[in-house]
């Protein structure tokens, strides 16, 4: 009874996350993120539906030498994936602490710009960087993001009508509309700052989630990295979150 019990509280707790991968679909949004994510829930319901059969099959691979082997470096790998997430997720968390405790030159990573408006990502990131310029009247700041193919304008264009529109003065804003990565957000925003003879400095205004992989960015490029970040819908974060392990899988050891 306890275990049948027990199977039905983690099956309710996968439709949940099912149900969490599924809604980006519905909202036009498909990442690696979500992707996985499901593919990943959809294996853990099969598991639980079947978990006799499961057993059973865990039992027949153990009576083996080349099944035990097998077993052996699934566990492993699981066992390193868990404790790799954690740690970074960690490390995630500690990035948003990260706040700058001098002047700096603010840097606003773009992001998804509907038509001429900005997606609601993008808002959130401009309205922490409105709430950080405000309360640093002396700091000036870069928006930047390119134009993608959907877009009528560039990211960069688009933060920088949004932050006239709040009130922030066009003479601290600068624009760097060419880029189409984080890793060129940076880059070419770091030519400005250079241009201008800006502070040295950076302070990266994204979503927390995202400013662990961003500092990393910016430190291979040689820029000290600060963070003010932009608060994430709860409901969006499992998948973006997943997305960002595997973002930092690849920026740390694939590239």
């Amino acid at each position: 009874m306890l275990q049948n019990t027990v199977r039905f509280i983690f099956l309710l707790a996968e439709i949940a996350f099912l149900i969490i991968f599924i809604l980006p679909f519905y909202k036009h949004i498909s990442n690696i993120g979500n992707v996985v994510g499901l593919c990943i829930t959809v294996c853990l319901i099969i598991i639980t539906l079947f978990w006799d059969y499961f057993i059973r099959l865990i039992s027949r691979l153990w009576h083996s030498i080349g099944g035990r082997i097998l077993l052996i470096i699934l566990a492993g790998l699981i066992l390193v994936s868990v404790i790799w997430c954690i740690y970074n997720s960690a490390r995630m968390v500690m990035a948003y602490k990260n706040y700058p405790d001098k002047e700096t030159t603010v840097v606003i990573l773009g992001c998804k710009v509907n038509g001429e408006h900005p997606s609601k990502m993008l808002r959130h990131r401009l309205e922490a960087a409105y709430d950080y310029l405000s309360k640093n009247e002396e700091i000036k700041c870069i928006v930047s993001g390119g134009q993608g193919p959907d877009e009528k304008i560039t990211e960069a264009e688009c933060m920088y009508n949004y932050l006239i529109d709040l009130g922030i003065s066009s003479d601290r804003i600068y624009i760097e509309d060419k880029s189409t990565s984080t890793y060129e957000n940076i880059k070419l925003s770091y030519e400005i700052i250079e241009q201008m003879n800006l502070p040295r400095d950076i302070t990266i205004v994204t979503d927390g989630f995202h400013e662990y992989r961003a500092s990393i960015i910016a430190k291979k490029q040689g820029i000290n990295a600060y963070s003010v970040y932009a608060k994430t819908t709860k409901i969006d974060l499992p998948y973006y979150w997943l997305r960002e392990w595997l973002g930092l899988f690849q920026e740390k050891y694939l590239k």
